[in-house]
């Protein structure tokens, strides 16, 4: 049973790698790079489907643990010399280390408590970056980048601009991601953390540690979150305007649109966030809008689809289209 799951899972990871791969080769540099920034805001909405649509914890941080693996990565690269391949697994590891700080202190926290201390964090960083200006290079932030493409790659595909190899770089951490995310919704681990979301007291009876467990689901959420951000702070710079507490809220925007409790609605939700302004200004721009009004409309459209989406269908575009797949007797 366990290896027709891990079959299964790889076919699927195999799926989404070359359906991406094909795209990077079809669209223009522009839609290359909004591509390449979906599969970063799906590895970081991955780590709230994680936190709070299985183990039912709520953050408004993710964007602090992003900042994480961002900086970490970027120091890697400036101050150790390490290549970014290198310094994305240091940065991974780092970010691991910051979730089981914050893990120790959440794991007495809940509901309001523990979003608030979350977003505190979040609104912390800026102040971190220009407290240690020297370190974190204040406002201006470190400029670094993915580089150019390797020689057999360049050998391999032919010629490959920046956006395109932008996206191809990512796509295989976001495949690992995607296939990681898979076995673990079907592990003895993704159903403990569903026991523990769905009712704390049952599963603690049933013989799990509930304390033990939402620490170990803040490493793991956190470990995505900053393989999300070092990805995210590649394309160019490493600062508090790539980090803002909008990201947070952004990624938070995309789990409950898509659907908090499914993998394919994070990456429903990144195709959402990264999309939908575009898609927006463009329909606006037939209709004459003010640009006092046509400025805020995407922000103003995002959030009338977040209200209804709460207030009509919780499960988001995902959990919607699992409740209307016919069922068979």
């Amino acid at each position: 049973m366990f290896k027709r799951i891990q079959t299964g899972n790889l076919v699927k990871t195999f799926i989404f790698f070359a359906v991406i791969f094909y795209l990077g080769k079809v669209f223009d540099p522009y839609n290359q790079g909004q591509l390449s920034v979906v599969l970063m805001y799906f590895i970081g909405i991955l780590s709230i489907t994680f936190l709070t649509g299985l183990s039912g914890q709520i953050s408004l941080g993710q964007g602090a643990l992003m900042a994480v693996g961002g900086y970490t990565c970027a120091l890697g690269i400036l101050n150790l010399g390490l290549n970014y391949w290198q310094s994305i697994i240091f940065s991974v590891l780092a970010s691991l280390i910051a979730g089981w700080i914050l893990g120790i202190t959440a794991a007495r926290l809940s509901g309001p408590y523990l979003a608030g201390t979350t977003l505190v964090i979040a609104l912390a960083i800026p102040s971190l970056a220009n407290r240690f200006e020297s370190v974190f290079g204040g406002d201006v932030g470190l400029n670094v980048e993915f580089g150019a493409p390797p020689q057999w790659f360049v050998n391999l595909i032919g010629e490959i601009g920046f956006e395109q190899w932008q996206l191809f770089a990512t796509l295989p951490f976001a495949s690992i991601a995607l296939f990681f995310a898979l076995n673990l919704f079907k592990s003895r681990t993704g159903r403990s953390w569903r026991a523990v979301r769905d009712h704390e007291i049952a599963a603690s009876l049933a013989g799990i540690n509930v304390q033990r467990m939402k620490i170990f689901t803040f490493v793991v959420a956190s470990g995505f979150a900053g393989l999300a951000g070092a990805m995210y702070g590649l394309r160019g710079i490493v600062g508090p305007s790539v980090y803002p507490i909008s990201l947070s809220l952004t990624l938070l925007t995309g789990a409950v649109l898509g659907g908090l409790r499914s993998i394919g609605g994070a990456f429903i939700g990144a195709v959402l966030v990264v999309f939908l302004p575009d898609l927006i200004e463009s329909l606006s721009g037939t209709w004459e809008i003010a640009p006092q009004i046509g400025n805020y409309l995407p922000a103003m459209v995002s959030s009338i689809l977040l209200i209804l989406t709460v207030v009509l269908n919780p499960a988001g575009i995902a959990g919607g289209l699992h409740h209307r797949k016919p069922r068979h007797k």
